[in-house]
């Protein structure tokens, strides 16, 4: 689906009409899986610290 509008830049950009975008099924699951690691380890920092702290020295500084 996404596939349609960067085709469609693609072709504007470079002039050339038979050019298409593709994006395999593998490849879009394989997109999906990896941002979900990434947000969730990008979510454990911030949570680790915030774990550690003192409540009430933590909501004092707020």
């Amino acid at each position: 689906m996404i596939c349609i509008p960067i085709t469609l830049i693609l072709r504007a950009a470079t002039g050339i009409a038979s050019i298409t975008a593709v994006l395999p099924w593998v490849g879009a699951i394989a997109l999906v899986i990896i941002s979900m690691i990434l947000t969730f380890v990008a979510g454990l920092f911030p949570a680790g610290i915030a774990a550690r702290k003192d409540p009430v020295i933590a909501l004092r500084t707020e």
